[in-house]
């Protein structure tokens, strides 16, 4: 996203991003392994399955307490480096785009400031949208937090209900097993229950890698556009990221500006709210807008949506797809609670891993195998502190 290289004293937006996910990936996994090993002591009975009830809560309250602790710092420090690089990146754009010639395009001391007070009324557009950004992500992971303090009550209502099922229908089921096989079940889902505000459900970990994601991409945006208008930019457009979306690809190359703009010096395809109201800036979306200089700037010819890109792009999400069912697998082989749901697990696994094997040797795609691992993310990811 951004052109600059980030130091270890000043780490990208992107990789606080991905420190910031991390949290809540290794947050599900010890939630995941701390449950397993009090359902492992708990008796496959009525009254121990509503014992192990306040264990649960008091391990689902000191998680996200620490959560709390340790994010809310860091997705800060996110969205500033995030404005910060829009700023920056966006005079480099304008640079490249006039080929080095910004002459008094460019009028001295235009930067974006970072004022101390957040309700300052000199503070700059950008600022303050970074700040409206800033107070919905804290906001969003503050409902993640307290969907995992739910945690036991779902887990509860998992495993009984589930349990006693088994064992009324099936006589050779036992409690223990009926109990194993209701919690197979339930971390094959992984922590799920989390609905977004369109209605669509969520594994956590999932979600927060999206949200974080989605709002360093805007916060950056953000503060690009408005270093370009300070830049005395008018007109702009999205380049190919040489990944076709359908809500992206309509966009690419097309003219847009920032409102109603009169006596336009160009023709124009659209204002940004109504691009991005079609599904441009989507959650992930890597696009960036780019200045656009009538006379100068040579946009590519216009392109249609074709079968072939549709497909391509179906072959895309179906690898997704596979992909998370060999990290369900995973999850589900890593707290199995008995040897029959380790064995199945390890069925489960081999047999999600030869589907992508053979699906992307079919269409002659990459396979991605850092998609496949439980932290759902590059191996290489660093927390800040350590979850202990």
């Amino acid at each position: 996203m951004s052109d600059t290289q980030p130091s270890q004293e000043h780490p990208s937006s992107d990789s606080l991003a991905a420190q910031l996910a991390a949290l809540y990936v290794l947050a599900e996994q010890q939630l995941l392994s701390g449950a397993s090993s009090i359902l492992r002591r708990t008796q496959a009975t009525l009254d121990g399955q509503q014992a192990m009830v306040p264990k649960l809560r008091r391990l689902a309250r000191q998680v996200a307490a620490r959560l709390a602790y340790q994010s809310n710092p860091l997705a800060d420090r996110m969205i500033t480096a995030a404005v910060t690089e829009g700023a920056n990146d966006a005079e480099k754009s304008v640079e490249r785009a006039l080929g080095g010639r910004g002459g008094d395009r460019m009028p001295p001391g235009t930067g974006l400031a970072l004022p101390d007070e957040p309700f300052d009324l000199s503070m700059p557009h950008g600022e303050r949208a970074a700040q409206a950004i800033r107070d919905d992500i804290t906001s969003e992971l503050e409902d993640v937090r307290f969907r995992i303090t739910r945690l036991p009550d779902d887990i509860y209502k998992w495993i009984a209900p589930h349990g006693a099922i088994r064992q009324v229908l099936a006589n050779d089921v036992t409690p223990a097993q009926a109990q194993a096989m209701a919690w197979r079940v339930f971390t094959s889902q992984g922590i799920t229950g989390f609905t977004d505000r369109s209605g669509r459900d969520w594994a956590l970990s999932s979600y927060v890698e999206m949200a974080v994601r989605t709002a360093s991409t805007r916060a950056y945006n953000d503060s690009h556009l408005q270093r370009m208008h300070a830049l005395n930019v008018d007109y702009f457009s999205v380049p190919d990221d040489g990944h076709p979306c359908p809500l992206c690809f309509p966009w690419q190359g097309k003219v847009l500006t920032d409102g109603v703009v009169a006596d336009p010096e160009m023709p124009v395809d659209g204002t940004i709210a109504e691009a991005t109201a079609a599904g441009l800036f989507h959650p992930q979306c890597r696009h960036v807008l780019i200045p656009v200089f009538p006379g100068v700037t040579v946009l590519p010819e216009p392109r249609e949506w074709t079968p072939e890109l549709q497909a391509g792009y179906a072959l895309t999400q179906r690898q997704r797809h596979l992909e998370l069912q060999v990290r369900k697998a995973k999850r589900a082989l890593e707290y199995a609670i008995d040897p029959d749901s380790q064995r199945k697990a390890q069925a489960d696994v081999r047999l999600a891993q030869a589907k992508v094997r053979e699906f992307v040797a079919a269409n002659g795609l990459l396979r991605q195998s850092r998609r496949e691992q439980l932290n759902m993310t590059d191996h290489s990811i660093k927390l800040p502190t350590p979850i202990r």
